[in-house]
């Protein structure tokens, strides 16, 4: 396997680093979370918590079960993008400790901290929208997200079955993807990291339990055929929600897609590769801030990705500034809205036949 390599840090990241540490010194704020971050983990944790209890024990009609599914769903987000997010990049708190156990929250929605730090923290922010080292755009080929995939006919419809295929998301991660993570021990071409003995059997450990409060919990409560349903229902929304807002950030138009030359070198320093990789969305709405944890600021997240999200409002115009001032292009949408008009126009030219050599 090809081993990459970035070009040593330049004057663009040391110019950016000085001044968004200046920032914090100033301000006399800690660089990870606060108050406000800890309000939202109470407020996550007890609509889900709140949401599943009425879902098993209080619900009396079928608009009071889509009603409490969907406010579960909503909590399963909220922790994902404000908690668990936070704490598997270590900056929900300066203690490791609180850091793991946020991040342990994929592990409660029937994820895997162990694989989510090392897909995402290592491949996905260092090799951002790479052909074969970040998994994210690795769908094999259902769909193609990089200019670098090969082609295949039905790719011109892509742009209109990608939602269903989203929606697939976290069944594929639960049911599939990560067991053969696991025992294939590989990440794509990458293998994955030592583990420590007790990785394996957690691992399997939490999966039983997911499907236990999930799954057997409600059964015992309710016809067999009603709680498949729910639990499949829910988790069409749940991946669906989580895959359209990483793709608003990477798969867009403007986006680049670069790859290293023959020699496993990279054209740009790491962190001007971030930003051309990346875009911004809806960075004036505080309630796409507030829902997504600041994923909608993803340059200044895979910039500063052990800083806390309720940071990146006011570090963003530090970026734009330094990016503006180094000539780097710095991608940003106004809204959810336009950000996803662009996705769509990707996958659309994404989808057209390439040119013949």
């Amino acid at each position: 396997m090809q081993r990459i390599s970035f070009p040593p840090r330049g004057p663009f990241l040391d110019a950016l680093k000085a001044r968004v540490d200046t920032y914090f010194a100033e301000s006399g704020q800690r660089q990870t979370g606060n108050w406000r971050l800890y309000l939202k983990t109470l407020f996550a944790y007890g609509l889900a918590i709140g949401s599943y209890v009425m879902l098993v024990w209080g619900v009396d009609h079928w608009w009071s079960a889509l009603l409490a599914a969907f406010c579960l769903v909503q909590g399963y987000v909220l922790i994902a993008f404000n908690v668990m997010h936070d704490g598997a990049h270590g900056s929900y708190s300066t203690k490791r400790w609180l850091n793991w156990v946020m991040g342990a929250s994929m592990d409660v929605i029937g994820g895997s901290q162990m694989l989510w730090r090392q897909k995402h923290n290592m491949l996905h922010h260092t090799y951002t929208n790479v052909e074969g080292k970040d998994d994210d755009i690795a769908i094999g080929a259902l769909m193609r997200l990089s200019p670098h995939q090969p082609w295949k006919p039905w790719h011109r419809l892509q742009q209109w079955y990608a939602p269903v295929l989203y929606s697939l998301l976290t069944l594929y991660w639960m049911l599939f993807s990560d067991w053969q993570k696991m025992v294939t021990g590989r990440i794509g071409d990458t293998p994955l990291q030592h583990r420590a003995w007790w990785e394996t059997p957690y691992f399997v450990l939490t999966k039983v339990i997911y499907l236990g409060y999930t799954l057997v919990l409600p059964m015992m409560f309710h016809p067999m055929w009603l709680v498949v349903l729910c639990f499949v229902g829910m988790h069409l929304l749940f991946g669906f929600t989580l895959s359209i807002v990483f793709q608003l950030a990477h798969t867009v138009e403007g986006a680049a897609f670069l790859q290293p030359d023959g020699n496993g070198k990279m054209q740009d320093e790491w962190a001007v590769h971030q930003v051309r990789t990346t875009a911004d969305f809806a960075p004036k709405s505080w309630l796409a801030t507030f829902y997504m944890g600041g994923l909608n600021f993803q340059v200044e997240h895979h910039l500063f990705h052990k800083v806390s999200h309720v940071h990146y409002p006011a570090l963003s115009r530090i970026v734009r500034e330094t990016c503006a001032e180094f000539d780097v292009p710095y991608h940003s949408f106004a809204s959810v809205g336009m950000a996803l008009k662009a996705h769509f126009r990707f996958l659309r030219r994404m989808g057209q036949q390439p040119a013949m050599a």
